[in-house]
C-alpha cells in the first residue's frame, strides 16, 4: 500500500512538472515582446502595461486556446497569437460598444491574414460566441472588465446612449465559464474604482470597484486564486478619468486570477 502511494505521488509530481514546464519561460516571453513583426507602436505602451509580467501571471503555453475579451485594437491579441504559436488559437471578441472605438484597430492589425491563429468575433456580444466547451485554457480581459457596465459618454456637451443597460453579466460570466477548461484561468485587468463607486464609475471615470468584479466572479462560480501588483500606483487619483491626461497610463489597476469552482 505504502507503494502505490509513494508511486502515486510521483506520478502526481511528474504531472505537475510536466504542467508547469508548459508556460513560457522569461526568454521565450521576451522573444514575443521582441517579435520582428510586432509593431513599433505597441512597444511603446511595455513600460506601463508590464507585459512581460502579465504574460508569466497567466502562464501561457504554446498550443494554448485563449480567448481575449473585449481586445480593442488587438494590443493584447498580437502577443497571445505569438505565445501560443500555430498550434495554439486566440479569439478577439468586441462586443457593439467597443466595436465603435476598436474596428479600425483590429482590422489593420489582422489585415491580409496577418495573425492567422486569430479568429475575430466582431460586434458580437459575449453570448453569442461559439467557442467549444471547455476549450479555453486562457480568458484574459486587460481594461475593459467595466464596460460590462459602460451605457453612456458625453461627446461635445452631449450625452451619447450606447446601450441601453448594463450587459448581462450573469449571462457572460456563465458563457465564459462554459468555455473555459476545469483547470484554465481568468484574468482580469481593470482600473480602480473607489469603493462603492458602482457602475457609474463605468461611465464617468472607466474604472471599477474592485469588490464588485469579485464579487461577479464568485457569484458565477469562480474562485479568485491569485493577485499580482505589477500595475499598482498609490499615488493615483482613483476620482480621474483614466483619460486625463495627467493619468493615462499612470492608472492604479488591479490583476486578478480566477479559476473555475
Amino acid at each position: 500500500m505504502k507503494r502505490f502511494l509513494f508511486l502515486s505521488f510521483i506520478a502526481l509530481a511528474s504531472q505537475t512538472t510536466v504542467y508547469a514546464e508548459q508556460a513560457l519561460n522569461q526568454q521565450q516571453i521576451q522573444a514575443v515582446l521582441d517579435h520582428q513583426d510586432r509593431p513599433a507602436e505597441d512597444s511603446k505602451r511595455d513600460s506601463a502595461r508590464q507585459p512581460a509580467k502579465v504574460l508569466a501571471f497567466t502562464n501561457v503555453a504554446e498550443g494554448d486556446q485563449v480567448l481575449d475579451l473585449f481586445a480593442g485594437g488587438g494590443w493584447y491579441t498580437e502577443l497571445f497569437s505569438k505565445a501560443v504559436g500555430q498550434s495554439g488559437k486566440v479569439y478577439a471578441q468586441n462586443d457593439q460598444v467597443i466595436w465603435r472605438f476598436a474596428e479600425k484597430g483590429i482590422t489593420q492589425r489582422t489585415k491580409n491574414n496577418r495573425l492567422n491563429n486569430v479568429i475575430r468575433f466582431d460586434n458580437m456580444p459575449i453570448v453569442d460566441m461559439n467557442i467549444p466547451d471547455e476549450s479555453l485554457d486562457i480568458v484574459f480581459v486587460a481594461l475593459n472588465y467595466h464596460d460590462l457596465f459602460f451605457t453612456d459618454t458625453t461627446q461635445d456637451g452631449k450625452k451619447v446612449q450606447l446601450r441601453d443597460d448594463i450587459v448581462d453579466y450573469k449571462a457572460a460570466l456563465a458563457t465564459i465559464k462554459k468555455a473555459l477548461k476545469k483547470e484554465g484561468v481568468f484574468i482580469i485587468i481593470d482600473h480602480l474604482a473607489t469603493s462603492g463607486s458602482g457602475y457609474q464609475a463605468a461611465n464617468t471615470l472607466h474604472r471599477i470597484d474592485p469588490n464588485i468584479v469579485k464579487f461577479q466572479l464568485n457569484e458565477a462560480g469562480f474562485s479568485l486564486i491569485e493577485e499580482a501588483h505589477y500595475l499598482r500606483n498609490p499615488e493615483d487619483d482613483l476620482t480621474k478619468n483614466v483619460f486625463a491626461p495627467e493619468t493615462r497610463g499612470k492608472t492604479d489597476r488591479f490583476i486578478y486570477k480566477f479559476s473555475k469552482k
